[in-house]
């Protein structure tokens, strides 16, 4: 059980970061949200762009949680595919921002 709660705590930091590295690449003009529902709200406004990714992934951590005793094993293997998705992820993020950091003089 401790298992998930943490794994969730890690998705919920990975998605944080994800956020704002996307909001990074975004503002400089670097790069463009890959997802088409999350990039439709991110041309309406940054704003609602990080409501909608909170909220969203608020609800689906929220959801996992909620029938973490119930469903433990479906739970924890989701968790993990998750957090291996964000890690993917992260790494993306990383190699932008080391590309950049080493391309420009």
């Amino acid at each position: 059980m401790r298992k998930i709660v943490r794994l969730a705590y890690i998705l919920t930091l990975f998605i944080l970061i994800d956020l704002t590295a996307t909001l990074y690449w975004i503002a400089n003009d670097l790069g463009h949200e890959a997802n088409p529902i999350m990039e439709f709200f991110l041309n309406i406004s940054p704003l609602l762009f990080v409501i909608t990714k909170l909220g969203l992934s608020g609800v689906g951590i929220w959801i996992l949680y909620y029938f973490r005793k119930r469903f433990t094993t479906i739970i924890f293997r989701a968790l993990l595919i998750l957090n291996l998705i964000y890690i993917g992820l992260f790494v993306y993020h990383l190699w932008g921002l080391l590309f950049l950091l080493f391309t420009t003089t």
